[in-house]
């Protein structure tokens, strides 16, 4: 079914699914999944009332394409939806130190601010923020509430690098994955925090060989 400024969104059937859902992947497909009991109709009006959200999403989609290669000169990545040059220092044959120089620049400059907006509207406090490569993991919450988070993020779209703050956010409260903290975490992702945790999940961003984080 085409919708206009939104393009193809395909609805499917699953006997296995319990609630209404939306995905879209890195090439900007969406799919709307229904369970068995739930009308054609009614899949509609939910996707219609989601509309403003998935606009959002296909907004921020990140191009970055890790199948690609780096020319001996450098090359151009995209964060956050920009280009940004990669130059590969003489002798420098290690395509993964100098896209990660980039990255860190720009996340030391990027999440902090990122992070303190997001705590101050949800009322979260933390101790401190450390921003590095991480090689398991997006982010974690220490028990004293100090926040690590992976130069990786922005790698993401901004709505999922937004989903691993609010993560670690909400473990400030609750530092276990009990019901509360998942309440909490849906109490400011909209409800969404399952889908956008299996969407962080299906994403395949990192370059290089075992570096698959998890959140």
């Amino acid at each position: 079914m085409h919708y206009k400024g939104l393009g193809e969104v395909s609805f499917i059937r699953s006997p296995r699914a319990r609630n209404l859902s939306i995905r879209i992947n890195q090439r900007g497909e969406v799919r709307v999944t229904m369970p068995r009991f739930v009308s054609q109709k009614k899949a509609e009006r939910f996707f219609l009332s989601k509309q403003d959200w998935v606009l959002k999403r296909l907004n921020g989609l990140n191009s970055f394409d890790c199948r690609g290669t780096l020319p001996p000169e450098g090359g151009i990545i995209q964060i956050r939806g920009k280009d940004y040059p990669v130059h590969l220092l003489r002798g420098d044959v290690d395509v993964e130190a100098a896209i990660w120089r980039m990255l860190q620049k720009e996340a030391l400059l990027y999440l902090p601010g990122r992070v303190r907006e997001l705590a101050e509207k949800h009322a979260y406090k933390i101790s401190g923020l450390k921003i590095r490569k991480m090689l398991t993991r997006w982010g974690s919450c220490t028990a004293r509430k100090s926040i690590n988070l992976n130069s990786w993020l922005l790698m993401l779209p901004e709505y999922l690098s937004d989903y691993v703050i609010l993560h670690e956010l909400a473990h400030t409260r609750f530092p276990d994955h009990s019901q509360r903290f998942w309440a909490e975490l849906d109490s400011v992702t909209g409800g969404l925090s399952k889908q956008l945790r299996s969407e962080l999940r299906s994403q395949q961003i990192m370059c290089f060989p075992g570096k698959f984080p998890d959140q």
